[in-house]
């Protein structure tokens, strides 16, 4: 019994031994190309451990301009260096100076980027990529080295950026992921340390924007980090003929490029630029300063922020909301005339024309900008009445771009746009000195340039306040069109003002070009109607200073843009800049029409 036994137990162990070895071979050899039920790989995963990537393209989605070009996401030529042991015919140093020379660096850049290498990284210089030229290709590709390899790097910003503000940055934010992408962290598309938008276009559309995988390319190496011969690089892609998305913007970026050049031409170091379609609001051009670049976020100094979408005080622009108010409500005649000697004493409230303007009609008041007269239309209107056709002008009031869109509800296109206002919260609006300085655009009236574009496009539609787009397409990555956003007017408003009062205001802003305060703009190449402003503030250091506003639309015979230009914290004796840069913008329309 006892032998039988032993004969059983032998004979099962080698049963499983059969088992295994039968089990291991199949695993090793017969079933390496597809093993288990989820058709695993052995010997692609087993190399592609071995392997050292680089990401070529992250699979995020892209902006375009309303042409179709593109305005992130371009590609470049680029050094990639892959940390592998081989040993080149020539000695390390002989590499180094070879590549070196080629780079056209220095060996200190190159040996403090090289040294320490753990993971492929491709060659940049201050932060950016460096793309390489045709004879610098040829000569890497000369070496023969397979730790250099040339690929196509996507840079997401180019340098410059164009409408970078408006663009906006990517950045972590695991606790954003968290709180607004869980279900997408759950199913494992991103991770804590997934890169999403953190503010511009970047945030407003990052749920169409994360793409579903990179594109890398990858060095395969042996045990001991050596090249496998026989295997070069390899390009791996999702290979999706839908995906990434096309953002496609409203902007027309070769404008965007010439108005951001005149603005450095101007050394315009604070303010903004806006530039609208008076067709449909669309916005064409959308410029920030000072300048910023996405792939360098300093958060602290603010360079970030986009200030066409932000509410400073307007100055004499707001004059078009209290003649509006008058007109309409049939408080002045245009032809009324009123006393100008440089003061109003009751309210301590000044001109700018120290001696004053004399006798001066409503109409002339508006054309030379004259605070008396002004603040004396103030005396005859409630500060309701003010605040409602300024709501009615689309101030005070979000009018970017907002309804339902791809499944979420009150969607806004624009990040971080402000609201503006005309009265602060606890601020007495009856107040006779209230109205007279809130009547000429300061005290507490805020207003963004946005908004002040957008008021001189609802002059033109008759009081009608259209909504503007800064994204018109989402499109698939073959073209075909995912979902469009539809031209839109801003609802919720207390009415609108009449369009004889509408007519009235767009021919005094031609009265301000032919003999008023901007006749400098008579030497443009299109025929221009504006209003100026002057906003006077205080910078951070405590010191006075002025804004300088510029609004208007041109060619009058027959308006294509609305143009809003704001030069921030100037000097209050500075030669009035925002006047040039006005003209030099309507100019490069003109150009391009």
């Amino acid at each position: 019994m006892i032998k039988h036994r032993i004969f059983y137990i032998l004979l099962g162990i080698a049963a499983l031994l059969l088992t295994l070895n039968v089990r291991l071979f199949w695993i090793q050899v017969a079933a390496t190309r597809s093993w288990s039920a989820r058709d695993i790989d052995l010997v692609e995963n087993s190399v592609i451990q071995r392997a050292k990537a680089f990401m070529l393209d992250t699979g995020r989605g892209d902006f375009y301009d309303r042409q179709g070009q593109p305005l992130t996401g371009g590609e470049i030529p680029a050094l990639t260096v892959f940390p592998v042991q081989e040993r080149p015919a020539a000695s390390q140093d002989e590499v180094d100076h070879r590549i070196v020379r080629i780079l056209h660096t220095t060996e200190d850049k190159w040996k403090e980027f090289r040294k320490g290498l753990t993971a492929p990284a491709v060659w940049a210089e201050d932060g950016m990529t460096v793309e390489l030229d045709a004879q610098q290709i040829a000569a890497i590709r000369a070496l023969q080295i397979p730790q250099f390899e040339v690929t196509r790097v996507k840079e997401r910003y180019a340098a410059p950026q164009p409408a970078s503000q408006l663009i906006g940055y990517v950045g972590q934010d695991p606790a954003r992921i968290v709180r607004q992408y869980m279900s997408e962290f759950q199913q494992g598309q991103m991770q804590l340390t997934s890169a999403i938008g953190g503010a511009g276009l970047e945030k407003t559309f990052e749920p169409w924007l994360h793409g579903i995988g990179a594109t890398r390319v990858a060095l395969f190496t042996d045990g001991f980090k050596r090249p496998l011969p026989g295997l070069a690089t390899r390009v791996v892609s999702p290979g999706n003929e839908y995906y990434p998305l096309k953002i496609m913007t409203t902007l027309d970026l070769s404008v965007q490029r010439r108005v951001e050049q005149a603005m450095a031409a101007l050394q315009v170091k604070e303010g903004a630029v806006v530039v609208l379609d008076t067709a449909n609001a669309d916005a064409v051009a959308i410029a920030s300063r000072p300048a910023f670049h996405p792939a360098r976020v300093d958060l602290e100094s603010g360079a970030w922020s986009n200030r066409a979408l932000k509410a400073v005080p307007p100055g004499s622009i707001f004059k078009t909301v209290t003649a509006a108010a008058a007109l309409d409500e049939k408080l002045a005649d245009p032809e009324e005339l009123f006393d100008c000697n440089g003061t109003l004493g009751k309210y301590g409230l000044t001109c700018w024309k120290k001696e004053g303007h004399g006798r001066i009609s409503l109409r002339d008041g508006y054309a030379q900008s004259c605070n008396i007269v002004f603040a004396q239309i103030a005396e005859r209107l409630q500060g309701s009445s003010m605040q409602a056709y300024a709501n009615q002008l689309g101030l005070g009031v979000p009018v970017g771009w907002k309804g339902d869109f791809m499944q979420q509800r009150d969607f806004r296109a624009w990040d971080a746009e402000e609201r503006g206002q005309i009265f602060a919260p606890t601020t007495a609006i009856e107040d006779g000195g209230v109205k007279a300085q809130s009547a000429i655009g300061q005290r507490d009236v805020l207003v963004t340039p946005l908004q002040a574009a957008n008021m001189v496009v609802t002059l033109l539609h008759q009081g009608e306040v259209l909504s503007p787009r800064i994204v018109h397409e989402v499109r698939f990555n073959n073209g075909r069109l995912m979902q469009s956003l539809d031209e839109r007017r801003v609802s919720g408003l207390p009415g609108a003002v009449s369009e004889r009062t509408a007519d009235i205001m767009l021919d005094w802003m031609q009265d301000v070009v032919q003999h008023g305060t901007g006749k400098v703009l008579q030497s443009a190449e299109w025929s221009l109607a504006a209003k100026s402003g002057t906003a006077q503030v205080t910078d951070k250091h405590g010191r006075p200073v002025v804004h300088q506003w510029f609004i208007g639309y041109g060619p009058v015979e027959e308006p294509k843009f609305a143009v809003a230009v704001l030069v921030q914290n100037m000097p209050e004796s500075a030669p009035n800049k925002a006047a040039v840069l006005f003209r030099e913008v309507m100019n490069i329309l003109a150009d391009g029409s």
